[in-house]
């Protein structure tokens, strides 16, 4: 039988591989960039083994709710995120990211949260692009925020959009999810999107069908009102042919407290909630993290 060989192999670990497995004990051995392969590799060669006795390994922690969008090119180590073992980030969350904006775009709160005048990009393929050019530490999973759009198309951010303005924020989504982005965002908790009504939020998350892409909402209400904000936020989705993404599922003030289970109950499609910065209801599958892409899980081998 012929030794297999590999760049590196992480030895003696118990391995939590992120696919609802038990962990379990295994070696990890990597060619190149690839995890080539897992299990008993006691008898395998490598130009570096790491001893991994008595440690947890882990494919990288994804942030899945980051507002990472400038700080990617402004601080492309991103030291904050690996020292935490975050290699993989989601930008664009509450309806802002970094792209498109104009360089005379106003800011509205939050879009100011993106207040460096220098890191402006007219479209999101510009954004990527530089991206790509100067590539961050991390890997960016990058969605498009609604508000963004809605500053692009309109003069007046006081009310709901136009039947002209909601094809031009359409149009605008097209080219982002063409360029890359994997969902579109909104934040109708804040006054730049708050005046949009549930139909325009339909309407211009249209193309999310044909790139299956995501809808991810820092929904309108996050207390007395959640769950009529649950319902239009998963009535969006529905209306999108889109999976679904709530973010910050925290029900403000203690007369909700304990209720969350009763949303999930009353949801009819399968939802994924995120608290804060956490995956807090992961009732969708999450797709694979290792670098391997493989479903099965060595445990019930």
């Amino acid at each position: 039988m012929k030794t297999q060989a590999f760049d590196v192999v992480i030895r003696g670990g118990v391995v939590i591989d992120g696919s609802n497995c038990p962990r379990y004990r295994a070696d990890v051995g990597i060619r190149g960039t690839m995890i080539a392969a897992m299990g008993d590799l006691s008898s395998a060669t490598a130009h570096r083994v790491i001893d991994a006795n008595g440690k947890i390994v882990a494919p990288g922690f994804i942030d899945a709710h980051s507002h990472d969008d400038q700080a990617l090119l402004l601080q492309p180590q991103m030291e904050c995120k690996l020292s935490q073992g975050v290699t993989a980030v989601v930008t664009g969350n509450c309806g802002i990211s970094a792209a498109p904006l104009y360089p005379d775009s106003p800011m509205p709160a939050p879009l100011n949260l993106l207040s460096d005048a220098a890191m402006r990009f007219t479209t999101f393929q510009a954004y990527v692009q530089t991206l790509r050019t100067s590539p961050p530490a991390v890997h960016v999973i990058p969605l498009v925020g609604h508000t963004n759009l809605r500053v692009l198309a309109m003069a007046d951010l006081n009310r709901a959009a136009a039947a002209e303005e909601i094809v031009q924020m359409r149009a605008l989504l097209r080219e982002a999810l063409v360029a890359g982005a994997v969902g579109l965002s909104s934040g109708t908790y804040y006054p730049p999107a708050a005046a949009a009504t549930m139909q325009e939020v339909c309407d211009v998350a249209q193309p999310l069908a044909e790139f299956g892409a995501l809808y991810v909402s820092h929904m309108r209400d996050e207390a007395v009102h959640s769950q009529q904000s649950i319902d239009e936020t998963l009535q969006i989705g529905q209306h999108a042919q889109a999976a679904v993404v709530i973010s910050h599922h925290k029900l403000q003030g203690q007369a909700n407290w304990g209720i969350r289970r009763r949303h999930c109950r009353r949801s009819k499609r399968p939802c994924t909630a995120s608290a804060w910065h956490l995956i807090a209801i992961p009732t969708t599958p999450a797709p694979p993290c290792c670098t391997c892409r493989k479903s099965a899980c060595p445990a019930r081998s």
